[in-house]
Parts: C-alpha cells; structure tokens; sequence
C-alpha cells in the first residue's frame, strides 16, 4: 500500500498551494495594470499579503520536514525521477522563503515608503537598515528585476511539479499522487482528520478575505467624505467652521485629502482692513485620504515627519481688500521647521473665507526623493468663519 504523508504535511501543503497559486496569479494580473490604475495599488497589497503567508508557511513546512522523513517514492520511480524530484522540491522551497523576503526588501527600499497591512489588519514593519540606504532608487530597481526573475523561475517549476504528478497519476499509474490527496478510499489512515484541519485552515483565510473586502467598502466611503468635505461649501455644510484641505497628484492620479486636526482663525472688518488676520494650524500626524496606508505613510520622516514636527501653520503679514468679497492675503507658511512666504487670493461670502493656493512641497522637504510618483506642486484649500460679524 502506498504510504502518506502524516496530517499536518497535507494541511501545509494544500494551503501553501492555495497561497502559492492566489500569490502568482495576483503578480501576474497587476503587473499587466497601468501603474496610476487604483486596482494595481489594492492588488499590490493582497500580493504582500499572500506572500508573507507562504513565507510563514514554507518556514513551517521546512520545519516540519526537518523532524519528518516523507514516505518513499514507490519502486517505479527512475533514478532521474528521484533526483529531479528531490531537486525540484529543494528549489521550490528555497525560493518560497526568498522570494518573500525579496519582495520586502523591495517594498522597503522603496521610495514611496508605503506601509503594508497583511490582509488589512496586521502591520508589518519595514526592514530598518534597507529604509536608511543612500541609494535606495538604484536599490529598489535591481531588487523588483530579482524578484520577477525568481517568481518566474518558481512558476516554472510549480508547472513541472504538476505536471510530473499528472503524469505519475495517468501515464504509469503509480497512485503517486495519493500520497498527497484527500480520498474517499482513505479514511481509514485519517484523511478525514487531514480534511478537517485543510477546511478550517481554508476558512480562516477566507474570513481574512470577507473581512478586508469590509474594510476596502468603509475605505471607499471614508474617501468620497473626505472629497465632499474638502470641495465643499460652507452652504452645503453650515455646521462646518474651518477646514482645511489638499490636493496631489500621485502617479498622474489627483490624491485628496484632509486634516481632521485643524484651526484656522479669521478676523476681518472690512472697514479696518489693516487690522486684519489669518491664522491657521494643522496637526500633520492627522492626514486622511481615505486610505489608511498612504496616511501612515506621509508622516514618516520623508514627508512630514510628525513626530519631530508635528504642527504646521500659517499666519497672515497682511490683507488687502480687492473687492467688497475678495482679498489678497500674504503670509509665513511653516512646515517641518520651514517657512517660506505665500501669497494667495481669499473669498468672503455670507461671513464663510475660503481661500487655494499652490505650493511647493520640496521647499519645505516635503517628500524628499519622491519626485519620479508624486508631483512637487500641491494645492491647499481652507475654509472657515469669520470671527467678526
């Protein structure tokens, strides 16, 4: 009778192939996306996700192996079947731990610094020393080129060790692949054990995945809220006192956003104009863009840094009255320890300022290195009440 791999071998195997082949075919399709498509960026972390995954998986799988030797291949086995087997399943394991571990040197030298929830929920940290290279551009291209080249090569060989099962099953109908499968005909030895520990295994992924395709539909709302509430007016949203607001574009793609922490002041009697103010500040560490990953990212210490800087503001030098509802508004912007002056037109109507102006980011070293995916020029736009009635 053939002999089996034991319970937990079959579990490890069937669920590193569900990953496995979820993990391929997710790489596969979102390489074929344009880069601004916001499908590839979701896709790019249910890659991640999958990817860590196998990695924890083939770890314990190579675990396993070490304190369990595999049932023997049967009689009918070549020596060049035994050789390429054992060579092919050594591959396979080695590129199942460094293709992970590749693509998170590759997300951490990455310049966009863009954090990764696995499967939505648990962070995982960049490698420390990779995110302080001087060179991490030049880093970042030669590791994407490694990692594509060894996920080709592990398809590859996924394909052979497939194939050589297909072909084992029916061509010389050696029942090999019973070794591995779940059966009817073997209940006896405890497939129905190994059945049990594979669906539960199974459905806990599946949970994961019901769970973040949750929290992709609350991010969604979150977004178009933040996109009302920052374009909107104070008529459409009369409780509102002050807002601010911003406006970037991230891979061609117009990236909106809010601060959830802001105060800006506004006192303005037209008939004592030089008497006049703006003031406004902003907690930086309370950026929402609907998107909770790009949040956590623009705090870092490549944007704006929030820890060592974690209030930017602006105030006014001056107000001159254009026309009984506009004003022209000078003043000292400061972010992360910088200020530079700006200059920019302001409305008021029905007692509601509004003012957009344009910036610079990399005057305030703002996204330092981050030119080649987000462009230098942002658009800021507040709105609040006049102090004075």
């Amino acid at each position: 009778m053939m002999q089996r791999y034991n319970t937990v071998a079959i579990s490890l195997h069937w669920l590193i192939a569900f990953f496995l082949l979820g993990l391929l075919a997710i790489g596969k399709y979102m390489t074929g996306l344009d880069e601004v498509d916001p499908l590839r960026f979701t896709l790019t972390q249910w890659h991640k996700s999958f990817g860590i995954a196998v990695l924890l998986l083939a770890l314990a799988r190579i675990v396993w192996r070490l304190g369990h030797r595999p049932p023997v291949l049967p009689n009918s086995a070549t020596g060049f079947e035994r050789v390429a087997s054992h060579a092919t399943h050594l591959a396979m394991y080695v590129l199942m731990v460094v293709i992970p571990v590749s693509g998170w040197v590759m997300v951490s030298v990455s310049p966009l610094s863009l954090k990764t929830e696995l499967f939505g929920v648990i962070p995982l940290p960049h490698i420390g020393f990779l995110t302080d290279m001087a060179n991490r551009e030049s880093m970042a291209a030669r590791s994407v080129d490694a990692h594509m080249w060894l996920a080709n090569t592990l398809l590859v060989l996924v394909l052979l060790h497939v194939a050589a099962a297909f072909f084992h099953q029916f061509f010389k109908k050696d029942e090999l692949i019973s070794r591995m499968l779940i059966s009817a005909g073997h209940r006896s030895n405890g497939d129905v054990r190994h059945g049990m520990v594979v669906g539960l295994l199974l459905a806990a992924a599946g949970s994961l995945y019901l769970f973040n395709l949750s929290a992709d539909a609350g991010s969604s709302v979150r977004a178009n809220g933040v996109a009302a509430s920052v374009s909107g007016t104070a008529q459409e949203n009369p409780g509102v006192e002050s807002s601010v607001g911003f406006t970037a574009l991230q891979l061609g793609e117009p990236v909106v956003g809010s601060f959830e922490k802001a105060k800006v002041s506004l006192s303005l009697n037209v008939d004592q104009i030089a008497a006049a103010f703006l003031t406004a500040s902003v907690q930086t560490d309370s950026v929402n863009t609907g998107d909770s990953q790009l949040d956590g990212t623009v705090v870092t210490a490549d944007w704006f840094s929030s820890a060592e800087y974690p209030e930017a503001t602006f105030t006014s030098s001056s107000i001159e009255s254009v026309s009984p509802s506009s004003f022209f508004v000078r003043g000292e912007m400061t972010i992360k320890g910088v200020s530079k002056r700006v200059e920019f037109e302001m409305t008021l109507n029905d007692g509601v300022g509004r003012g957009e102006f344009e910036i610079n980011r990399s005057d305030f070293g703002v996204g330092e290195g981050q030119d080649e995916f987000v462009d230098k020029q942002v658009v800021i736009r507040f709105e609040t009440r006049n102090t004075v009635k």
